[in-house]
């Protein structure tokens, strides 16, 4: 990895800087403050939409509009031809949690001391702004094809639920994914799966435990053979991860003085590379098959989307990784560096809409964006304003370069 970041650094060197055009950067930061002020939780994002939507509109956009999730997408049309290439960002937040661990109203979008403060400032509204700026403040006559921005739904509940109505619906040939990632370029992320384990037993009164079969005590050795087995590694992700979240028996008090008659344990699993819902539970089949009354499935989950749509979907989101060799990846290394950002050549832990823009469609996508993940989901959350412009410049570079992949 080290000496292609040496070749990529070369390449720049080689290279004019890309002549960028400015980021307005009052431009910028009010629209922050106002996607900041706008709380979206998941399936309420209607506000932040209108924002997106209005600011899309003024900035000279080709075409905005809404599709039936509510996604946001703003077009614009390059005079030279090329490939369609589309930046993400979504725009639902987590709850904000206990007011008294903020410092300020968690969706103030309040700039002190340089720093815009609130509620998915760095988690992913951050990205939201700055792609739309840096978008609209490309010259036509510089655009190679169709730039599309994108402000989608749904992500921190169901990744790539919202992104994988607008790809189906705009089949572009490459994907930026906004993610906070300190304007560092990621090729690759784990992916996550919920996978519920439900052990059945038989009631009985708990004074006579001898006359039934404990649940609970077929769950514990579920926990105990899943925690023994070792998880599959990637040279680029890493080792998997499994975490239990959740241990629930039937019935719940407040009837007691009887035996569960079943036990559910809830696993977070973080996935590589080339994993599937069959190959995942596979594992746990095989290293329990000698254990009766179980079974093992992929959690579903789901939303309803603030236009009034159901979304439910298995809860398994893919793991990825694009190869670093690839004239996608030096294209975007290239235009980062051309535009003076170091460019930082990385995997993320975490899971985003790039699952199904890369792990399920195959998609060629980056994930790039102002702010530490180090924010996302803490009191206080905030970004810099000198990082934000930071993030916008690359978006333009990329904007521009990563046609020339194609």
């Amino acid at each position: 990895m080290q000496a292609e970041l040496r070749i990529f650094h070369l390449i720049a060197k080689q290279e004019l800087r890309m002549n960028l055009s400015p980021i307005d950067q009052n431009e910028l930061v009010s629209l922050l403050q106002k996607l900041v002020q706008a709380e979206s939780p998941t399936g309420q994002e209607r506000l932040t939409a209108d924002i997106a939507q209005s600011a899309m509109t003024t900035l000279n956009f080709d075409r905005v509009w809404r599709d039936d999730y509510g996604n946001v997408i703003g077009e614009r049309r390059g005079s030279l031809p090329g490939p369609a290439l589309l930046f993400e960002a979504h725009m639902d937040v987590v709850a904000a949690g206990k007011l008294e661990d903020w410092a300020d109203d968690p969706f103030s979008g309040r700039l002190i001391e340089g720093k815009i403060y609130g509620r998915g400032a760095a988690d992913t509204k951050g990205s939201l702004a700055s792609l739309i700026c840096a978008i609209a403040s490309i010259p036509r006559e510089q655009i190679r094809g169709t730039l599309y921005a994108v402000g989608s739904v749904g992500e921190e509940t169901l990744e790539g639920a919202g992104l994988r109505k607008v790809i189906q619906a705009l089949q572009p040939q490459g994907v930026v994914v906004g993610e906070p990632t300190g304007c560092r370029l990621a090729i690759g992320q784990k992916g996550r799966a919920r996978i519920v384990f439900t052990a059945h037993g038989r009631p009985a009164h708990s004074s006579s435990p001898h006359l039934g079969e404990n649940a609970v005590l077929k769950g514990a050795e579920i926990v105990r053979r899943v925690e023994s087995l070792p998880l599959p590694e990637d040279s680029l992700l890493g080792r998997g991860v499994m975490v239990p979240l959740l241990i629930r028996s039937k019935p719940l008090p407040p009837v007691m003085g009887t035996i569960p008659h079943e036990c559910q344990v809830l696993y977070d699993r973080r996935l590589i590379k080339g994993e599937t819902p069959e190959s995942v539970l596979a594992e746990y089949q095989q290293a329990l098959a000698d254990l009766p009354g179980w079974d093992a499935a992929v959690d579903q989950a789901g939303f309803e989307t603030y236009t009034g749509i159901n979304l439910t979907a298995p809860d398994f989101h893919h793991g990825w990784h694009m190869p670093p060799e690839s004239a996608w990846v030096q294209s975007a290394a290239n235009a980062l560096l051309q535009s003076g950002i170091e460019a930082g050549i990385h995997a993320v832990p975490y899971c985003t809409n790039g699952s199904v823009a890369a792990g399920e469609m195959g998609l060629p996508t980056l994930i790039f964006g102002p702010g530490e993940i180090a924010q996302a989901h803490v009191p206080n959350e905030h970004i810099s304003v000198s990082e934000l412009l930071r993030g916008a410049r690359g978006y333009a570079a990329l904007a521009q370069e990563l046609s020339t992949a194609f």
